[in-house]
């Protein structure tokens, strides 16, 4: 099947081959059983039954525009196949299976064999700025196939970029959506990822996102679940270099049944390197979220800074949440190495508070919401890119705008 997708798409031998050698990773051995520790809170037993091959090799309405300072200084913005074609030296030593969290090994290797909408690759040569954000719009129309997609960025020494990916889809048809991200950082890159999730209900998003940091890099990624379905998403930051930052930051707006589940993996080593995370939740009806995360300190590492920071808000009295931080420092020389986990209400002196201004108590709900998720929202450094964030979560968390305030 992975070889009739390749040869129906007209693709080169090199790429063919690629997809083969995932579909070789697709094993029972490298299936979750359950057991492990990343898996024990997200059943796999009620996984949508719908194909996993798509024909669909284009999403309607899908652009891929560049600036055009930014295309005349060879910055590349298109999707993944066409990039294959078109530029295969660049595309070539990217699109190999890669490695990432052992538990999550199956679902990248369906992806990485049978993409196909919705791929995109992003190119920016060293010491390219790119001033203005890279944003595409993936809607995946009503149906029952898989959802299956690569990204691929890679920003060259020097440069610095923005990415933005809003993934969504239309009908409520139950289906598997695997979006596979691989995000290279090269020596002294400044690179912003955005991805934005509102997946229909019926939607079981297992997706997996690997960031490669190279020496004084400085890597910040932002996930926001804003949608209606289910995610199971795995985040692994790699660091191969000194000097290097990176930022992983979280944003969960769930309710109705809603599950959102991730695990994380900091690999920390290098010299004066710093890796910090923080994710907040705002759960409301019967959602839960689950957060297993794990720091690795390398006994290679020196004078190293990480932190794991997991925020629950408790919007219902049967919303829920698992925050589980883990550290595992493998050297005595580090700077700094920590976490913090709640999961709570909102007090009642908080919403008096904000009562007590002339708001009834939905409206004061929604402005300690507003105010919790800040925190992560003003680390977004562009305007429009804020904006977005706010809009996929208005349905959920209202819109106080509307109020009278400022947001």
């Amino acid at each position: 099947m992975v070889e009739q997708h390749s040869l129906r798409r007209k693709e080169p031998d090199w790429l063919r081959h690629a997809r083969l050698e995932a579909a070789e990773r697709f094993t029972p051995d490298s299936w979750p059983t359950g057991q492990e520790e990343e898996w024990r809170r997200f059943p796999l037993k009620d996984l949508p039954e719908g194909s996993l091959f798509s024909t669909l090799d284009h999403l309607p309405g899908i652009q891929f525009k560049l600036e055009p300072e930014a295309a005349a200084q060879g910055v590349i913005f298109k999707g993944l196949l066409r990039a294959a074609l078109d530029n295969p030296d660049l595309v070539r030593p990217h699109i190999a299976p890669g490695d990432g969290i052992p538990s999550h090994a199956a679902f990248r290797a369906i992806a990485d064999a049978l993409w196909s909408a919705g791929s995109t690759f992003v190119h920016v040569p060293a010491d390219v700025i790119v001033d203005r954000p890279i944003v595409v719009d993936k809607v995946w129309p009503a149906g029952g196939d898989a959802m299956l997609s690569r990204t691929i960025v890679v920003a060259e020494r020097g440069s610095t970029v923005t990415i933005v990916e809003d993934l969504s889809s239309e009908g409520a048809t139950p289906r598997i959506a695997i979006p596979h991200v691989d995000v290279y950082a090269g020596p002294g890159a400044r690179v912003r990822y955005v991805a934005i999730r509102r997946f229909a209900p019926g939607v079981v998003d297992l997706g997996f996102q690997r960031f490669r940091s190279a020496s004084d890099s400085d890597l910040a990624v932002h996930n926001v679940f804003a949608g209606q379905g289910k995610s199971k998403v795995g985040i692994e930051s790699d660091m191969e270099g000194n000097g290097a930052t990176v930022k992983l930051y979280g944003l969960v707006a769930a309710g109705d049944n809603q599950r959102i589940d991730v695990n994380s993996f900091q690999q920390v080593d290098g010299k004066g390197s710093q890796s910090d995370l923080l994710y907040l939740s705002a759960l409301y009806d019967h959602a839960k979220a689950i957060f297993y995360g794990k720091i690795r300190v390398e006994a290679t590492s020196s004078g190293t800074g990480s932190y794991q920071e997991c925020r629950n808000m408790l919007l219902s009295k049967h919303a829920g949440a698992d925050p589980i931080p883990v550290l595992e420092i493998l050297t005595n020389d580090v700077v700094r190495c920590g976490h913090g986990a709640t999961a709570g209400a909102l007090g009642d002196e908080d919403l008096f508070y904000a009562m007590s201004r002339g708001f009834d108590r939905d409206q004061a709900q929604q402005l300690m919401v507003h105010g919790f998720f800040r925190r992560v929202i003003n680390q977004l450094d562009d305007e429009h890119v804020r904006q977005r964030v706010l809009n996929a979560l208005r349905p959920r968390i209202g819109n106080i705008a509307e109020m009278g305030i400022l947001a």
